[in-house]
């Protein structure tokens, strides 16, 4: 029998079931596995990914902390990393990073599009997109300014009595102190003021309602079912998960709906008595003429980016006003209270640095008050929270999507390619920071601060996205910390830990908390 003819008659015996189960296998496959090779077409090293995970499975396992500098020793500076079934890529060579913060901003204006979320989300500031982030920018960029921090400094030192008081209650009590714990609820108390111009007083109070929901508030797991569902399937899920995003986050929900009430209350009242960010916003609205005109980009409809277009310069919106009050409160809350610990922590671990730290606060400001002018003359406290904030960045990366092809340093950067810059691994890259598990704050002396290789530190990222409320965040670090260091200090104890063991959170977190104990001086 003529052999093609056998061939015929053995795949027509198949049953066309099979054959649909072996097509519907072979198409999922082809589905799951053919964007892999994008990249490696471009020369960009990395692992392997698993089909539709990508490599998700590998930071799930390890995190950023730990597998960013794994992948960067093994693969160089540039390598491919892929987020489900999308191309992302690690950037750890600083002269790349400068070009993409800065040079090709244009191009990498964009956090990634991968970020879960919804219409509330993408109207935050820290989430926003091409022309609205823009506008966003713009317009909240005068409510950051020195001046108006300065305003603030009243209301910072409301929080700060109570967080004297709580001190000497640890002091006098001998025992262990929860100083994640302290530092939280002090700058929710900071917060709510200085956002809101309401008084919690979580120190005193930390069953309310509003305190409990604000520490689970950033505790959502990255690597959850849906989100994950979100990074594979994206757009469909991200649809899908945007219209019911309100629904899961319960705590989210409450400070939105806390937000509108605060907001139609000032609204309602008429009254402008208020130094808040929520008033300086209202403030703004209201301000704003629609006829007037800015240099820039700015309104809500694309534009292209390169070009330097005067557009119509329009009000804020309410839903807009209510998304900064959600980000501001919950993002500025936690990576202040972290800084706060983490340098608690050092201090306690290096008791030499925390007595001149001690003696710079006594020489220099002596019985007056900390406020917002005198706390630029203590530049040794400056130095160690630089340091700290090197050794324990709020953000452990840093995430931009291409706009377009590009080329950089002779890399092809695709478009629609996630670029992950691993902040960690730059603050602790022994090439660039020398015995980078040492807490040195004279890293950030003057001398010191020659040595820095430009982009390799970045604690609040860099370029025009830098983090806008910088100014207010050092500032309430500086204060809580001097109000603290004139009467106390930080000692481990049986279960301080060190080092630190990390959480797999969005942001830099300890997993088992910080414990030190508070002794008086």
């Amino acid at each position: 029998m003529d052999p093609i003819e056998t061939l015929k008659s053995l795949v027509f015996a198949v049953p066309n079931s099979i054959w649909i189960t072996f097509v519907c296998i072979l198409a999922v496959y082809i589905w799951a596995t053919y964007p892999y090779t994008q990249l490696k077409y471009l020369g960009i090293p990395g692992p392997k990914p698993t089909p539709i995970m990508g490599n998700l499975p590998n930071l799930k396992e390890k995190g950023h902390i730990k597998l960013y500098p794994e992948l960067i020793k093994k693969y160089g500076k540039v390598i491919s990393f892929y987020i489900g079934r999308y191309p992302g890529i690690i950037v750890a060579d600083p002269e790349i990073i400068r070009d993409i913060m800065t040079k090709e901003f244009a191009t990498f204006t964009n956090r990634s599009r991968l970020q879960p979320g919804d219409e509330l989300t993408f109207s935050m500031l820290l989430f926003a997109h091409g022309s609205e982030w823009k506008f966003l920018r713009t317009m909240l960029s005068p409510s950051f300014t020195a001046k108006k921090i300065r305003g603030m400094t009243p209301l910072i030192r409301k929080a700060l009595s109570n967080l004297e008081k709580k001190c000497e209650a640890h002091s006098e009590s001998g025992g262990e102190a929860d100083i994640l714990s302290l530092f939280s609820v002090h700058t929710m108390d900071i917060n709510a003021s200085t956002l809101f111009g309401i008084q919690v007083d979580s120190q005193n109070d930390p069953e309310n309602n509003f305190v409990k929901i604000s520490h689970e508030a950033l505790r959502t797991n990255p690597y959850t079912p849906l989100f994950l569902l979100t990074y594979i399937c994206y757009p469909l899920v991200k649809i899908i998960y945007s219209y019911i995003f309100k629904f899961i986050l319960k705590q989210r929900k409450f400070f939105v709906e806390f937000c509108w009430l605060l907001l139609s209350d000032r609204k309602k009242n008429n009254k402008n008595e208020y130094n808040d960010l929520l008033q300086m916003m209202i403030n703004t609205q209201q301000e704003t003429n629609s006829s007037e005109k800015i240099n820039g980009i700015v309104g809500t409809k694309p534009v292209n980016t390169n070009q330097k277009t005067a557009i119509l310069k329009r009000k804020f919106t309410d839903e807009e006003i209510v998304a900064q009050c959600v980000n501001f409160f919950l993002i500025g809350y936690e990576s202040v209270a972290y800084t706060l610990s983490f340098m608690a922590h050092s201090l306690a671990l290096n008791p030499d640095i925390q007595k001149k730290v001690q003696d710079e606060i006594k020489d220099v400001l002596g019985d007056e008050p900390a406020d917002f002018e005198n706390i630029q003359k203590l530049t040794y406290l400056d130095q160690c929270i630089s340091e700290t904030l090197r050794k324990y960045p709020p953000a452990s990366r840093i995430t931009r999507e291409s706009s377009k092809d590009i080329t950089i340093k002779n890399w092809n950067i695709p478009k629609h390619t996630e670029v992950m810059i691993p902040v960690y691994a730059l603050h602790h890259n022994p090439e660039y920071w020398p015995e980078p598990e040492k807490f040195d704050p004279e890293r950030f002396s003057p001398e010191g601060q020659k040595k820095h290789v430009p982009f390799t530190y970045l604690p609040y990222g860099g370029g025009p996205r830098i983090c806008i409320a910088m100014k207010l965040a050092q500032a309430n670090m500086k204060m809580s910390m001097t109000q603290i260091l004139r009467k106390f200090k930080f000692v481990p104890c049986e279960k301080t830990e060190y080092p630190i063991e990390f959480g797999k959170n969005l942001f830099l977190t300890a997993k088992n908390g910080i414990t030190l104990k508070i002794e008086k001086l």
